[in-house]
């Protein structure tokens, strides 16, 4: 994987950077990632949060995950796309969002969780392990 890897908003108002190789990769299918993205999943991938670097503004949308943590979702107040997030808990990962990067194809998801959640229609591969909730808890 070639470093720095970067991406962002639809608009472009909103860039990052990620300068070190990614941590691991999941598809999250709770409902709050399926109501804060509008989709049947996030796909995320974690990075150092010293890696990350932003430019432009964003705003951020907290919420208190199952755990009890407070989850922060970040996204362009200009276009709205949904860009990364941070966790109260884990302070030093990144979850970015894999549809944002400027090349997608390099995401590698290991894990489906919180499958509990996944709508019917749904089609999750086969082939990764699936959680019903946070496999990190």
């Amino acid at each position: 994987m070639k470093l720095p890897i970067t991406g962002g908003c639809l608009c472009g108002a909103v860039r990052y950077e990620i300068s070190a190789k990614p941590i691991g990769g999941f598809n999250c299918h709770c409902r709050t990632c399926q109501k804060a993205i509008g989709a049947p999943y996030f796909a995320g991938m974690f990075v150092p949060a010293s890696a990350l670097a932003i430019t432009g503004n964003y705003k951020e949308y907290a919420s208190i995950a199952a755990s009890g943590h407070t989850v922060y979702r970040a996204f362009c107040p200009e276009c709205g796309t949904s860009l990364f997030g941070r966790n109260s808990a884990f302070i030093d990962i990144r979850p970015v969002a894999a549809a944002t990067l400027d090349d997608p194809g390099i995401f590698q998801p290991q894990k489906d969780i919180w499958v509990a959640d996944a709508q019917p229609w749904d089609t999750m591969n086969p082939d990764l392990p699936k959680f019903d909730g946070n496999p990190w808890h």
